[in-house]
């Protein structure tokens, strides 16, 4: 099955595509779906470079594109695994569901890390090990059995370009562990408050991106 649903992705035009068990990682409310399909896309250099120092209106539109596009990926996969007898359940690729509009239903880059696609950055980011963090992902989650990859270790070490990046001083600068909080390396609500005080002219603040575009990792493949 998994290697059909790859199949089905990279025809569709996707970049990234793995799996992994994410039990103990989802909430009770998809309990029974422990396992899960990342799908990712890799964004546009030339639209990304002009990110450094903010975000621009092409760069929302190319992220609200690209999320459009894995949406359909992800339904495409769901309905492969349902076609074949699976539960399945695509988590859209950008929607927060909690009060503080801070969080999702299931955080995409928990799937891809654990997929053995990359590890995670001081930025909070998942960083693709082909392409940095210069992605967007989905998940599909699904009772069929799929296998792990092999988790790959935070390997920021010293850098600290998106600390230093960060207009509001949200990244904390300390590395990844995996039982820790994500609260220990990002303050994401000071993060969305500065996106929609300061770019609210951008997609109602809804997009910043400074921090993946000056990550060393992935630029200019």
């Amino acid at each position: 099955m998994r290697d059909e649903l790859e199949r089905l992705i990279k025809r569709e035009g996707a970049d990234i595509f793995g799996t992994s068990c994410v039990s103990g990682f989802v909430s009770e409310r998809f309990a029974g779906l422990p396992f899960a399909v990342t799908i990712g896309m890799r964004l546009l250099d030339a639209v990304m470079d002009q990110v450094c120092g903010g975000p621009t209106k092409l760069y929302f539109h190319h992220y609200r594109t690209a999320n459009a596009f894995l949406d359909m990926c992800a339904l495409k996969c769901a309905l492969l695994l349902q076609r074949s007898g699976f539960r399945a359940v695509a988590i859209p690729a950008s929607q927060t569901t909690s009060a503080e509009g801070i969080a999702a239903d299931f955080p995409h880059k928990t799937a891809a890390n654990l997929a053995g696609l990359g590890f995670m950055g001081k930025s909070g980011l998942f960083i693709s090990a082909d392409y940095g963090p210069r992605v967007r992902l989905a998940t599909v989650l699904t009772d069929c059995p799929l296998p792990n990859g092999q988790m790959m270790p935070p390997q920021c070490g010293s850098c600290r370009v998106c600390v230093q990046a960060c207009p509001c001083g949200a990244i904390v600068g300390n590395a990844w562990r995996q039982n820790g909080s994500r609260d220990d390396i990002v303050d994401a609500a000071l993060c969305s408050r500065f996106m929609k005080d300061t770019y609210g002219m951008i997609g109602r603040g809804s997009v910043c991106g400074i921090c993946a575009a000056v990550c060393p990792v992935g630029r200019h493949i």
